[in-house]
């Protein structure tokens, strides 16, 4: 065969290698340039679709994760928020996130940042291969109720045991169902079993979980699965989005007398 025959563009389509098409004219020129191996050669278009390949599924992922917003943990102010170090994060940053099952839970009031950090270690862990599901509270357990209501509860459970890392968002921050404890736990039974890890945030102290979820005994249950494999990480200081402002709450004024 004669290689001024071969329609190497049309070869390299059909091998679905666009990025090797699209870097490969500039790369020739170069390579005449600098008199690169043969072996350079290949390997730098091969390293520039291996990349562009990662970029793709970690575009991909993210978007499927529903992240309200993309968060990363260069982005966080470690600075202000400083009840937290960035080394203290090191066991959720690494793959052994996922590959051993650690779970945290992010406590602390509004505006500490536990949401970012959340997301932030989600956004990790896609980066290292894995994907990811980003979830309210209120939302998880509004689906997994209604869902249970309609005998649908299995699937919907299954949609959310199935991703790498879990982020359910904000415990306590709304009135949750009444059923809350029961689909919850049955979530973070599966994951736990599993060694899927889950990021939880709240702004509730976790010996309120009980009154949160309307079951002290499954609330119990349910903490005790999460933290056999996981850490509690409670964020203190000042609020970052009304730091420009004293907020600092007066106590709430006595009744008239009589009352």
């Amino acid at each position: 065969m004669n290689p001024a025959d071969i329609d190497l563009f049309a070869l390299l389509k059909r091998l679905h290698l666009p990025t090797v098409a699209r870097v490969l004219p500039e790369l020739e020129v170069r390579a005449a340039r600098e008199g690169m191996s043969h072996r350079d050669f290949v390997a730098i278009l091969v390293a520039e679709e291996v990349a562009h390949r990662n970029d793709t599924r970690v575009h991909k992922a993210v978007r499927n994760a529903q992240f309200p917003s993309t968060k990363t943990i260069e982005e966080f102010d470690f600075v202000f928020q400083a009840s937290i170090r960035r080394q203290a994060l090191g066991p959720w940053l690494g793959p052994e996130f996922v590959s051993e099952g650690r779970n945290l839970i992010l406590s602390g009031k509004p505006g500490r940042g536990k949401t970012h950090l959340a997301i932030a270690l989600a956004h990790k862990a896609i980066q290292n291969g894995y994907d990811a599901r980003f979830v309210t509270a209120s939302a998880l357990i509004d689906e997994l109720c209604a869902a249970s209501s309609a005998g649908r509860q299995r699937e919907a459970t299954a949609a959310y045991v199935a991703p790498d890392v879990l982020v359910i968002d904000e415990i306590g921050y709304l009135h949750h169902a009444n059923d809350a404890a029961n689909v919850l736990y049955g979530v973070v039974d599966q994951r736990c079993t599993k060694r899927r890890p889950i990021v939880f945030t709240t702004n509730k102290p976790l010996k309120q979980w009980g009154w949160v979820l309307h079951d002290n005994d499954l609330a119990e249950a349910l903490l005790d699965r999460v933290l056999e494999r996981g850490t509690h990480v409670e964020l203190k200081g000042t609020s970052w989005r009304s730091k420009h402002l004293d907020l600092t709450m007066d106590p709430a004024p006595s009744p008239p007398s009589g009352i």
